[in-house]
């Protein structure tokens, strides 16, 4: 090693140690999914091809997290700068790690104790804990008997067929505390926002069977854990049909001596699907550049001051594949959650272009292509009847495509979905001055599977929802109105009564 170089004009060289304090910041800007994200990250740099996500719940209050996977372990050494703050090491092109701070930031972000196990190729079982203030305090690290936590590695390994592996567990977390119904809607939530971000995040190597992700609950009183839902892939550019012939079209921005291609997407105007409404928002929401670095998306849309949003421009997406490319012309937070861009990189992105056909397009061109799309199909469009809000008791998935695709009856009040006791012949009955669907609490374990929720059983809720709002306009009922929905009710018991029969016929 050389030796480093004092001026003439230093006096003495000090090392200046980091401030333990510094710990207070990390992962403040730390969503769970993206937590969870990070840590899953991890988990693929091991050669992992299973990962579990489990929430652990006590008197139904959520107060842990387990994330396990089946890669390949780490011995004592490599655990040990697992847990140091900020460790470098030499990051290969084909890892997701990029800081040496996604394990302590993403943990600490949503738990003030972390506790890592591990187990290499060797059968040893190695563990280490860091809690925060230890960490603000010292730095320090505690080394974990291992015979008081291999038994339950060796549980977690099992339910993802996997021999080595590693566990990250949260403890002391600070996930909210509230009622039994509140937190109810708040797993459900965070469950759906984690399938959404991590099947679109993974969506490539989802799809490829590289990686499954299953989620699920383990409640601690019963020691049991609930049915694991597999994570399914969301592809932004899974669409077959495409807007414009010649589309995607190939652009080519010069950086240099560099050449980075971009594929250039007009997406069909009239896609509503989970591929196009990401997070269940607004699909113009996620016009623009869409980054990838080994299969993983690290941005979702957005034109990174390359040119601006618009409503016009909702159906242009870009893909940029080759992160070796342009990995110094962009820099991405620690939460891998933002990108920019240099300068340099704007620049070129601008006056990108490529021949076509014998005629040159550039990236002007293509906006504008984009533009006239959604312009012409905006005079084809007839405006839809509007229904009835939906309120409590339909998921909230399904609440936003239903406001982003029908305009509302918003002066009426909203209509809300309830479980009742009511007769068996009858199937649900509306309550005209309450705004409520009432479904018969009898049925409901046949059609919720026994996952009891606010928004349980999302189909036949939504189903009886688009079945009946109609009738909560006016203000009186009709004698056909009310002889159509007893119709509807004694129908509709028959056929849950028949598909009862029938799940119990095939259980025997």
């Amino acid at each position: 090693m050389s030796p480093i170089h004092i001026g003439d004009d230093v006096l003495e060289r000090k090392i200046l140690e980091p401030d333990p304090g510094v710990v207070k910041s990390l992962g403040t800007h730390h969503t769970v999914e993206s937590a969870i994200a990070d840590l899953i990250d991890n988990s693929i740099d091991a050669g992992a091809s299973r990962v579990l996500v489990r929430f652990d719940t006590d008197h139904g209050q959520p107060v842990g997290l387990r994330i396990v996977d089946d890669g390949q372990g780490l011995d004592g050494p490599q655990a040990d700068e697992a847990m140091r703050l900020g460790r470098q090491r030499a990051y290969s092109d084909r890892d997701q790690g990029h800081f040496g701070i996604g394990l302590k930031a993403a943990s600490f972000s949503h738990a003030d104790t972390l506790t890592l196990t591990t187990r290499p190729a060797s059968g040893e079982t190695h563990c280490r804990r860091l809690r925060r203030n230890d960490v603000q305090r010292d730095y320090g690290c505690d080394v974990i008997a291992p015979g008081t936590v291999r038994h339950e590695l060796d549980v977690l390994l099992e339910r993802i067929s996997g021999t080595t592996g590693t566990l990250v567990h949260w403890t002391d977390t600070r996930f909210p505390q509230t009622s039994h119904a509140g937190l109810t809607h708040w797993l459900e939530e965070t469950k759906t926002r984690l399938r959404l971000h991590l099947g679109l995040v993974y969506h490539r190597l989802l799809d490829d069977r590289r990686l499954r992700i299953d989620l699920e609950v383990f409640d601690l009183l019963r020691g049991r854990a609930g049915i694991p839902e597999p994570i399914t892939p969301i592809d932004p550019f899974g669409h077959r049909a495409t807007a414009v012939d010649g589309y995607p079209r190939k652009l080519t921005a010069v950086v240099g001596q560099r050449a980075v291609e971009l594929s250039c997407y007009i997406l069909p105007p009239k896609l509503s699907g989970p591929e196009f409404r990401l997070y269940g928002r607004e699909g113009a929401e996620f016009q623009g550049f869409f980054l990838y670095r080994n299969d993983r998306l690290l941005q979702a849309g957005g034109w990174n001051h390359v040119t601006a949003s618009g409503k016009d421009r909702a159906l242009a997406r870009v893909m940029i594949d080759d992160f070796a490319a342009v990995s110094d012309l962009v820099r991405l937070n620690p939460e891998k959650s933002g990108v920019l861009f240099t300068h340099e990189f704007q620049a070129a992105l601008v006056h990108a272009a490529a021949a076509h056909n014998g005629e040159q397009t550039t990236f002007t061109d293509y906006l504008t292509h984009a533009e006239s799309v959604l312009t012409e199909s905006r005079r084809r469009h007839h405006r839809r009847r509007p229904i009835a809000e939906p309120s409590k008791g339909l998921h909230e998935d399904v609440r936003r495509v239903i406001r982003a695709e029908v305009p509302l009856r918003t002066e009426e009040g909203p209509v809300e979905i309830r479980w009742k006791a009511m007769a068996t012949e009858k199937f649900f009955e509306l309550d005209r001055v309450e705004r409520v669907i009432n479904l018969n609490k009898h049925y409901r374990t046949a059609l919720n599977g026994g996952n009891t929720g606010m928004s349980d059983a999302p189909l036949v809720k939504t189903l009886m929802f688009l079945l009946t709002e109609d009738h909560f306009k006016g203000s009186v009922w009709g004698p056909r109105d009310k002889d159509l929905l007893e119709m509807w009710s004694a129908v509709l018991s028959a056929a849950i009564r028949a598909e009862s029969q029938y799940r119990d016929n095939g259980s025997r």
